[in-house]
């Protein structure tokens, strides 16, 4: 119990980090609006998972969450070419002057969804939580070093 309590609240921690619309968000065009899309997308779909946690219904359906989830992660350092750091964008500078560190978080992204697919095949409750938890620290990692504080 006190475990769903956690991830509960690690959801929701990330669901506000994630899905909450910012300023930046409004005038966005081309490359910066569909990243900022593609994250939103990712945030929701945490949600998904982290609700299915929480009830214990649909957790089947939570390797089709990590499968998006990877997926995006695999799309993700395209979607941060060289010049597009506008006003309208959370990303850091750092996105571009460490690029190849970029990249590697957004791979270690890809392989925690993977995992997570996997442990649901697994059809272990604990290892998907488990999973879960990995795959949402990959997520905060990156934020803290390629995303500006809100």
């Amino acid at each position: 119990m006190r475990a769903i309590a956690v991830l509960w609240a690690f959801g929701a921690g990330l669901l506000a980090l994630s899905s909450s619309l910012s300023p930046a968000h409004e005038g966005a065009a081309g490359v910066v609006k569909q990243r900022m899309d593609e994250m939103e997308k990712i945030g929701r779909t945490v949600k998904r998972i982290n609700e299915r946690l929480k009830s214990k219904r649909g957790l089947g359906e939570i390797g089709h969450d990590a499968e998006e989830i990877r997926t995006a992660a695999a799309r993700m350092p395209s979607l941060f070419p060289e010049g597009s750091r506008d006003g309208h964008t959370e990303a850091t500078a750092a996105v571009w002057d460490r690029q190849p560190e970029f990249i590697a978080a957004a791979r270690v992204l890809e392989q925690e969804a993977e995992k997570l697919a996997v442990a649901v095949r697994s059809g272990t409750d604990g290892a998907v939580a488990a999973q879960f938890r990995s795959m949402t620290r990959a997520c905060s990692g990156c934020h803290d070093i390629f995303r500006s504080k809100r």
